[in-house]
Formats: C-alpha cells, sequence, structure tokens
C-alpha cells in the first residue's frame, strides 16, 4: 500500500495489490486476520499488515457502486456479487485492529486533502457533473455554429 503525489494534474494514485476473493480465499484472509491478531505482542507498530489492508478496502467501500469501481479498476476480482463483497468487508473491518500501515497511509492521504484543497474540489465537481458539462459545451458549440452561420448568411446579403 503507498500513495503517489504527483500523479496528475488534480490528486495522486493510491497503490494496493489486487485482491481475488472467493469462498476460500476468503476464509484464508479472516484466518490471516485472526493469526496476525494472535502473535502481534505490540500494539501499533507491529504492523497488522493484513489488517490494514482490509480496513483500507472497507473504508473505500461505502457503496455497491464503489465495490462495481474497485472491480473495475482491477483492485478486487472475486465470484461473489457486489453486494456480498460490501458486506463481507464491512463486516470484517469493523472487528480487525488498525495497524501502522494504515495509519501511514491515511495520513498520507489526509495530508495530501490538506495541501491541495482547491484542486481536489475542482476534481470532485467535474467528476460529478461530467456529463452535465459535455452537454452544455456541446450545446454551445452548436448555437455557436448557428450563429456564425447565421451572420455569415447576414453579412452576404447586399
Amino acid at each position: 500500500m503507498s500513495i503517489q503525489r504527483d500523479y496528475c494534474l488534480f490528486g495522486g494514485q493510491l497503490s494496493l495489490t489486487p485482491l481475488f476473493i472467493n469462498d476460500f480465499t476468503a476464509c484464508w484472509l479472516v484466518n490471516m486476520a485472526a493469526y496476525e491478531a494472535c502473535v502481534s505482542t505490540r500494539y501499533p507498530s507491529d504492523g497488522f499488515v493484513v489488517s490494514s489492508y482490509i480496513s483500507l478496502l472497507a473504508m473505500l467501500m461505502d457503496r455497491e457502486e464503489d465495490v462495481h469501481q474497485l472491480r473495475a479498476k482491477h483492485l478486487v476480482r472475486s465470484l461473489l456479487g457486489n453486494h456480498e463483497l460490501l458486506v463481507f468487508f464491512k463486516g470484517l473491518a469493523c472487528h480487525l485492529r488498525l495497524g501502522r500501515r494504515y495509519f501511514i497511509i491515511t495520513g498520507k492521504i489526509d495530508r495530501f486533502k490538506r495541501r491541495r484543497p482547491v484542486s481536489i474540489a475542482v476534481h470532485r465537481f467535474v467528476y460529478k457533473n461530467f456529463k452535465t458539462i459535455v452537454a452544455v459545451l456541446s450545446i454551445t458549440g452548436v448555437l455557436a455554429g448557428i450563429f456564425r452561420t447565421l451572420m455569415s448568411l447576414k453579412q452576404h446579403q447586399p
């Protein structure tokens, strides 16, 4: 897990290892997190790497559409449905301890958000209103073409 700041003009890139989940690997993931909790002696410097990874993925999932986007970006591959994955991660994450890697990544995300509030706001606006912006620009282009044609016709009349 890492975050790279200057990935593009408006933001950074959160880098996560892809995860394949089915019935068997879900069991293994739960068992790895349980084993990690059993053998850890110091908190939070002990790592809790698996728990941190699960908690970070769960933090990225609030709705089934979020799970779909994670699938589209090939971060999560699964034979389970979007709802089942959401329930699995949210249900598991609330019982896990957060490790040092989790706090490092969320700290970096927080610092990134505080350093670039304007670019984040612009990116959020464009992301949420992309279809509307494209429609308005298309209509504006068509109207500008019509007015240009009318003006050229008016100039050619004696």
